[in-house]
């Protein structure tokens, strides 16, 4: 399957501010390559309990959320999608699952979300494997629940499928084991990675957790897990490009500026999203990265964007 043309070749993530009509309308008309969804579920979803956000933790060290996955239901974003594709740019379909009335098993509901993406006219579908704010283990971390909802995506694919995905940097036996699966699969885009997991922190003032869902535990955005984002990107290049396989690679976390964005490609991301700049920066983040994407390639000598993927040298 043809590659998708991300350009610029940053999009925002699946989370901040891409969850209403207007925020979506605002990604449309920013300077993203791709309007990327809020993660959709079978049944609209308010989310977790407030506080459930802290975008600016203490020391500008990053954002931590456990937002539950709020979200229109995907009937909702079907109803959206003509209008985001009036945009002119790509628009992909976040997928995943939660408990709800209808008491479908979830590989079920995440098929009939897909065929609904598809049939409004989605450009491709990420299937989000890895939600850190849902109890149980997320299906990421489990190749059989992997193979049991890409399966029958994969099969009988007509656009693009992405899978977004935990971070495996304590566990890699099962990064080998997903990396083959994926393959196996032939998934076109792998992103990673979603939020670092279970985090917490705690503000000194009133000695309280500064989240209030599940007993204080949320994801972990923004700069301190540049480290980790960019050894998951490199780790997926690397095997990939073992067993030549066209998988692309999507790096998400840590990118606050354009420096940020290069080390991802540098790692071997050949698109990068933003999460916590957004919500640091707003719309603006788009143009800002570009422009400065653009001036560190002509700085150093480089025509095309392609020419630095992958091209992080080992000492």
């Amino acid at each position: 399957m043809k590659k998708l043309a991300i350009h610029p070749p940053i999009t925002n993530a699946s989370g901040p501010l891409s969850v209403t009509r207007e925020e979506l309308e605002a990604l449309g008309r920013s300077a993203s390559g791709a309007i990327v969804t809020k993660s959709m579920t079978h049944c609209p979803r308010v989310g977790n309990p407030e506080p459930r956000l802290v975008p600016h933790l203490e020391g500008q060290r990053g954002s931590i959320n456990s937002m539950g996955l709020n979200n229109l239901g995907y009937r909702g974003y079907a109803e959206l999608m003509s209008t985001l594709k009036s945009f002119g740019k790509l628009v992909i379909a976040s997928i995943s699952y939660a408990p709800c009335e209808h008491k479908l098993p979830l590989e079920e509901q995440y098929e009939e979300i897909a065929q609904t993406m598809i049939q409004s006219g989605a450009d491709m579908l990420e299937i989000n494997l890895s939600t850190p704010n849902l109890t149980g283990i997320p299906i990421s971390n489990d190749p059989e629940s992997i193979r049991r909802v890409l399966g029958p995506l994969c099969k009988k694919k007509k656009i693009p499928i992405g899978v977004k995905i935990s971070p495996y940097n304590n566990t890699l036996l099962l990064f080998e084991e997903v990396a083959q699966l994926l393959m196996e699969l032939k998934v076109d885009v792998v992103t990673t990675m979603n939020s670092e997991p279970n985090v917490m922190d705690i503000d000194l003032k009133t000695r309280t957790k500064v989240i209030k869902p599940r007993e204080g535990y949320g994801g972990y955005g923004g700069p301190a897990i540049l480290p980790i984002a960019l050894a998951e990107v490199h780790r997926f290049y690397k095997f990939f490009k073992k067993y030549n396989s066209p998988i692309q690679i999507w790096g998400c976390g840590g990118i606050i500026q354009a420096e940020d964005a290069i080390k991802h490609f540098l790692a071997g991301a050949s698109v990068v999203q933003v999460g916590t700049a957004l919500l640091w920066k707003g719309t603006a983040v788009f143009a800002e990265l570009s422009r400065g994407i653009e001036q560190w390639l002509k700085k150093n000598g480089h025509s095309h964007l392609e020419e630095i993927v992958g091209t992080v040298r080992e000492l």
